[in-house]
């Protein structure tokens, strides 16, 4: 069975766009030009994603989202911003939203956008899904070089990202999906966490050596 996008966005050739694209990889997609035109038979509707553009003139999609809460709550939202139009993609995660894509978007940071908030739809409470889903983002990432995990059986646990530089640490924080994982798990997952940035000089491992002495 198909995935169902649902598409805001007040600008015919916009909409036009995601539809072919989407379509391309697989989705449903249905298209609305107007906040009010969806939330109108928003309840009706078989379980999807919205895909929500912010700016748009008749109510915008922070308004739009607000309005959702009391139809379908369960609704996964991607908004889509303006290049560097930072402040209301925040103010869109904190009204709920799972990603941001910024216009232009690509097709790749669409998909991804698009994958994290069917993990929402299908897997709520997927703490090992998110997981695996960013160190999949991770990946893709410049500089990324790999990655340890572990957690216990009462909850507290440890993952050890390692990059090559600073400026690729940097870019990490910023990229979108992984910033919406961030303000979920900390409602949803964390009670407690720490971030430590240091700098790997060498490593091994074992067995040791005859001598009793680990690697130099």
């Amino acid at each position: 069975m198909k995935r169902t996008v649902y598409v805001v966005d007040d600008e015919d050739p916009i909409r036009r766009a995601l539809r072919l694209m989407l379509t391309v990889q697989g989705y449903s997609v249905t298209l609305f030009s107007s906040g009010p035109s969806f939330l109108d038979v928003a309840e009706s509707l078989v379980p999807g994603c919205l895909l929500l553009d912010v700016r748009m003139p008749e109510m915008d999609g922070i308004e739009v989202q607000r309005a959702l809460i009391a139809r379908r709550p369960a609704l996964p939202v991607v908004v889509m911003t303006g290049h560097g139009d930072l402040t209301v993609a925040v103010a869109a995660l904190q009204h709920g939203a799972v990603s941001f894509v910024e216009k232009p978007f690509n097709k790749t940071s669409l998909v991804d956008a698009l994958g994290a908030a069917f993990l929402k739809l299908e897997d709520p409470d997927g703490y090992a899904a998110a997981t695996d889903r960013m160190l999949e983002l991770a990946a893709k990432q410049p500089g990324f070089l790999g990655a340890d995990s572990a957690r216990d059986a009462a909850g507290f646990g440890i993952t050890v990202s390692y990059w090559r530089d600073e400026a690729a640490i940097a870019a990490w924080k910023r990229q979108s999906d992984h910033a919406a994982i961030r303000i979920r798990g900390r409602k949803l997952w964390y009670q407690h966490f720490e971030v430590r940035v240091a700098k790997v000089e060498r490593a091994y491992a074992g067995p040791e050596d005859a001598s009793g002495d680990g690697a130099a």
